[in-house]
């Protein structure tokens, strides 16, 4: 049996950089180096995020709670204004707002056929 964590590091994560990625090289302007640099993964997982390759397991980017996440996180890494512990706290945040909109939900029926998604509630609080 799978975790909602498990699912979550799977897929909202790599969601979440491919959105920050984004983000920084469209707003920034920044080299996909620099990117790879401020998010600690390699050139090569940028520019997967960046053409869609990785990071699309699940779609977050319609979320608003997630899009100001996103935000936040864009703005600190730019401007080397946010802590690790702060980056880590703004991905479990948008690992929760996932979670308790459910969006996990449909991903974890794909990879699981026999899950039921009628009255589960392991990702609610």
């Amino acid at each position: 049996m799978s975790l909602p964590c498990e699912f979550a590091v799977r897929s909202v994560v790599p969601a979440m950089r491919a959105l920050v990625a984004r983000k920084l090289s469209t707003v920034y302007q920044m080299k996909q180096q620099d990117i790879a640099f401020l998010l600690g993964i390699t050139q090569s997982a940028v520019s997967q995020y960046m053409r869609n390759a990785r990071g699309k397991a699940i779609k977050i980017d319609g979320i608003e709670e997630v899009q100001d996440l996103v935000q936040i996180l864009a703005d600190g890494l730019a401007s080397d204004s946010i802590s690790k512990r702060q980056i880590t706290r703004r991905y479990c945040e948008a690992c929760q707002v996932v979670r308790q909109k459910r969006v996990l939900c449909s991903l974890h029926k794909r990879l699981d056929p026999d899950f039921e998604i009628e009255g589960c509630d392991a990702c609610l609080p």
